[in-house]
């Protein structure tokens, strides 16, 4: 019965461009059936050979007992019956099903919601005849090999052994000459029974192949694979009764079950689609970060049990920002296809390659022999892409650096190898050496880091971060707009953690989403609490280029502005040039996304980079920050004030407000006012306030009877003493 993987060996999908994701090549599948490419060779040949001799010597009795003159006896109705299964599990072999549940590229054939009613209505016979005959056309029609094709033959064959050995038991044993059609519920028993044989004796034959393939652990596979095979293989299953009583009384009628297989099909296809978007890159059809954690998990607990090791590789495009910025988008587009082609050609089928965004790649060998294997795999990678792409006419020269971190040698946690491999792909990008293996001796950090990710872990469940608020405001009026939001971390040890020793941690980590997450909560919360006194206070709160990747940040936020009952348009999420490297279609969808929610969107640190303008371009902000060091030079270089005043008139033309960073002097902020920026923020107005502290100092401001705000460079109350190396240059949070 096939409700099954249709081949020897089971092989996880491993998507290449999109236009090719799920294009499997002959030569591929002939490679997943040699023999001398699995885990443990003389194992499975050893076990396709028992399969095979078995199941193809119980069709040769099957055979020998079968006489041909009883087909001179059978009704026209059953012949016709018979002739419509036999082409319908020829479809249903050539037409295997792919959904998002089953590990199998070759998915699940469909053909036993017509065999299996085969068995119960006219026995074990005509059903495993019917089932070779299209196990045989079926092989010489997509080519498979001869081995293959002989496994699949004993496979099925001891499957519907299985489920008549069942029948028989239960006084069911109906041949040609005496059918059997089930008449009352009574029936449904044996039917059921028969079925689970089926399923069963069908998935552990295929389930013990792939294990010995691929040296894993049948349990593994069968943990992964069998929701999807049950949910598939009950719908064809639950068809097999209605079928047989077609077979008998209407078999003209028997082609109509065709209808709820192509449903299913449809489905699942449609299950599969979701599933890819949700675990793929759209862009090169890779896995994306979600889909490398969940795997790159998996590969380390198999590790441990093993004891074979795994690795992980970070690799960056070296020059791929010139390149962009070169050529266009769309040829930088097609470079990152190109590349995620070359990867995906260099590596085994098994191993694993996923895009994290911009220009940025992992490979995932979920076993490899020692650090040497993988070094070659390495230097491998590197001569793939060392070799010039040409698009639309244009040749273009990439190199890669490439960081290398292996289980259990330097990690036992995905968290922490990521973290080694990022390491090591620094050190090989800073010393220009191509690729680099993790070391400790030449990680300083790594213990401080490993402690940081604990650490900081701990205090977002803990509650230790807390928001230091610092006030804007208008340049002419000197009236309040808002505050922006910095995070600290209160540790009980250390004292006040300053943001840049966390958040790049955090961004490397995994961490970013719950601490972008966390961050969000407080701010939104105090805003509600202004709010109740009778304060609309707009912040600004600082997100991750990681964030805007996140498809699900929106929905996210939205539920927590409707909690708090904070107004979006009172909220303003502040991003850098790095969102470049992110995935810039899907961080424009989330952007798009959150203008759409009434959220504002701030350019921060506007002017330190080439890509500035093209943000502006591509990219829905409303609001640009003119970067500190432009706004403090200003008043002794002229160059600085030339740049900040054409920032400004260039942002007011584009219809954007601007903000001057880092004023610190009445002289610096009575020019930056002549130049006509919209706000300002810095020390000269004041420092970055806590909660309480911020809540007198907005009191003082904006509550009726109080004078808009204070001449600037007034002390603010109470303020928060901080070290002035972290204040006069927050990190993004």
């Amino acid at each position: 019965m096939s409700a099954t993987h249709d081949a020897v060996v089971h092989q996880h999908p491993q998507p290449t461009a999109a236009h090719a994701a799920r294009v499997v090549s002959a030569a591929s599948v002939e490679a997943r059936n040699d023999v001398t490419s699995a885990a443990h060779p003389r194992l499975f040949a050893n076990y396709l050979t028992l399969v095979t001799v078995l199941g193809v010597g119980l069709l040769a009795l099957v055979l020998l007992r079968l006489d041909p003159r009883v087909l001179a006896h059978v009704p026209p109705g059953q012949l016709l019956a018979l002739g419509t299964c036999l082409a319908l599990v020829v479809l249903g072999e050539v037409r295997p099903v792919l959904g998002s549940g089953t590990a199998d590229p070759n998915g699940v054939t469909l053909s036993t919601t017509f065999v299996f009613p085969v068995l119960l209505h006219q026995g074990l016979v005509p059903a495993v005849v019917l089932h070779a005959v299209a196990i045989t056309i079926s092989g010489l029609v997509e080519r498979k090999s001869a081995r293959r094709t002989l496994f699949n033959l004993g496979q099925y064959v001891l499957t519907g052994a299985a489920g008549w050995a069942v029948l028989a038991a239960a006084g069911r044993r109906p041949t040609l000459e005496h059918p059997w059609v089930p008449a009352t519920l009574w029936d449904l028993l044996p039917i059921v029974l028969a079925a689970v044989a089926c399923f069963a004796a069908n998935n552990v034959l295929v389930w013990i192949a792939v294990a010995a393939f691929e040296g894993e652990h049948p349990w593994r596979l069968m943990r992964d694979d069998l929701p999807f095979q049950a949910a598939v293989s009950c719908a064809q299953y639950g068809l097999a009764p209605l079928v047989v009583v077609l077979m008998q009384h209407a078999p003209q009628l028997v082609v109509l079950t065709v209808v709820p297989m192509i449903a299913i099909e449809r489905s699942a296809a449609a299950s599969r689609v979701s599933h890819e978007q949700a675990t793929h890159d759209d862009l090169t059809g890779l896995a994306n970060r979600k889909q490398l954690v969940h795997e790159a998990t998996h590969a380390i607990a198999d590790s441990a049990r093993t004891g074979e090791p795994c690795a992980l590789f970070l690799l960056d495009l070296d020059r791929f920002k010139e390149v962009n910025d070169a050529l266009g988008h769309q040829v930088g587009d097609a470079v990152l296809r190109a590349v995620a082609t070359r990867l995906t050609g260099a590596l085994r089928p098994e191993d694993l390659v996923a895009r994290l965004g911009g220009d940025e790649f992992a490979v995932l060998l979920r076993r490899v022999r020692d650090v040497e294997a993988a070094l070659e795999v390495a230097v491998r990678l590197q001569a793939a892409l060392d070799v010039p792409l040409e698009i639309d006419g244009q040749a273009i020269d990439l190199e890669g650096s490439i960081g290398v971190a292996l289980v259990p040698d330097h990690a036992d946690a995905y968290e922490v190898l990521f973290t080694r491999a990022d390491i090591a792909m620094y050190l090989a990008k800073h010393e220009r050496t191509g690729v680099e293996v993790y070391e400790s001796s030449r990680d300083e950090s790594s213990a401080s880091r490993m402690g940081i990710i604990s650490g900081l872990r701990t205090a977002i469940e803990r509650g230790q971060l807390e928001l230091h608020y610092q006030p804007k405001a208008t340049l002419d009026e000197k009236r309040v707009v808002g505050v922006e939001a910095l995070v600290r971390w209160r540790h009980p040890v250390r004292g006040l953690v300053p943001p840049d020793q966390f958040i790049p941690v955090a961004e490397q980590s995994g961490l970013m989403r719950r601490l972008t997450d966390e961050v969000i909560e407080l701010a939104l919360a105090q805003m509600g609490r202004w709010t109740a006194l009778g304060m609309r206070v707009p912040v600004a709160v600082n997100v991750s280029f990681r964030d805007l990747v996140d498809l699900e940040l929106v929905g996210r936020l939205r539920q927590r502005l409707a909690h708090h009952g904070v107004e979006p348009a009172l909220l303003t999420l502040e991003i850098t040039e790095r969102v470049l490297t992110a995935d810039l279609d899907t961080a424009r969808i989330t952007l798009e996304a959150l203008r759409d929610l009434g959220v504002g969107l701030s350019l921060d640190d506007f002017g330190t980079g080439w890509s500035s303008l093209r943000l502006l371009r591509e990219l829905p902000v409303t609001e640009i920050k003119i970067d500190r060091s432009f706004v403090w030079r200003a008043v002794t270089e002229p160059d600085d004030e030339v740049v900040v005043r054409g920032l400004t008139e260039m942002a007011h033309r584009l219809g954007l407000q601007v903000v001057a960073e880092g004023i610190e002097t009445e002289e610096t902020w009575q020019l930056i006012g002549s130049l006509h920026c919209d706000s300002a923020q810095g020390w000269h107005l004041a420092r970055p306030l806590l909660a309480d502290d911020a809540t007198r100092w907005l009191a003082e401001r904006l509550l009726p009877g109080v004078p808009p705000i204070a001449e600037p460079g007034c002390p603010p109350v109470a303020p928060v003493v901080d070290a002035p190396a972290v204040d006069a240059q927050p990190v993004d949070a």
